[in-house]
């Protein structure tokens, strides 16, 4: 959802100068949500503080208008599930009248027992360190072991099992195979972080390009994607990810 309110033209023109498709995000006329970032470089902690306006989300309305045929991969962050429920079920039934599906990734990192139904319908979950605290997670490998319990212990006919991925920061990420298979993969720890928001985001990102667009293997886009958000970390912003394999000025 995006605003149409004038002051918000420098987003649009933002996402149109980068080559970010948005002729398919509905809008409204309501000043757009927003978030104050405060880092401390002594401490090297960052602090987020978010004005939630109540501005609307997409709705199953907004989802019925889209050409799914265009789509080979849909990417969804697990917010307000009532709304969502009814987008992936409609989302499932078209899929069901395809042989090429339609792949759907979905991250996980609030409110995990609210919106864990939705794990039903999703080919790969990303799962936030942030839920750690909440579910008493420890590690990427005791998060791992401790989803997979909870994969085997839902009940249904043709449950779908997605691969699951975690995110643990400087500790690396996580990820488990469709027979509950866990393997670690070490993080890339840069010499000086400058702006690690976002790294997550670049992580996901960086993920689905490898495994949809480059036909990576699961490890090998896993490793990637911490290289990727990594590199993240060295920059304010992201205009330099792009640039990762460019030789440096002399």
């Amino acid at each position: 959802m995006l605003s149409s309110l004038r002051m918000y033209q420098v987003l649009i023109d933002d996402l149109k100068a980068r080559g970010i498709i948005i002729e398919n995000c509905p809008t409204c006329d309501q000043h757009a949500p927003f978030a104050t970032v405060i880092l401390t470089k002594s401490t090297k902690t960052r602090n987020i503080i978010n004005c939630n306006n109540n501005f609307p989300y997409v709705s199953i309305e907004d989802f019925r208008k889209l050409d799914l045929s265009k789509y080979g991969w849909i990417h969804m962050r697990a917010l307000y599930f009532d709304k969502m429920l009814t987008i992936v079920k409609e989302f499932a039934a078209y899929n069901a009248t395809r042989e090429e599906k339609i792949i759907l990734s979905i991250e996980f990192d609030a409110n995990l027992e609210e919106m864990w139904p939705l794990i039903d319908y999703c080919d790969y979950a990303f799962f936030s360190k942030q839920l750690a605290q909440t579910n008493g997670w420890v590690s990427t490998e005791d998060a791992c072991m401790q989803l997979d319990e909870r994969l085997r212990m839902r009940w249904g006919l043709n449950l779908k099992r997605p691969y699951v991925i975690v995110l643990w920061g400087d500790q690396g990420s996580g990820f488990m195979d469709l027979h509950g298979k866990y393997t670690h993969v070490k993080p890339y720890k840069p010499k000086r972080i400058v702006d690690a928001l976002g790294a997550g985001d670049t992580f996901v990102g960086s993920f689905i390009y490898a495994i949809y667009i480059r036909e990576r293997s699961l490890p090998v886009a896993v490793d990637f994607g911490n290289r990727m958000a990594s590199y993240k970390c060295t920059k304010n912003g992201y205009d330099h990810i792009a640039k990762i394999l460019l030789p440096p000025k002399l």
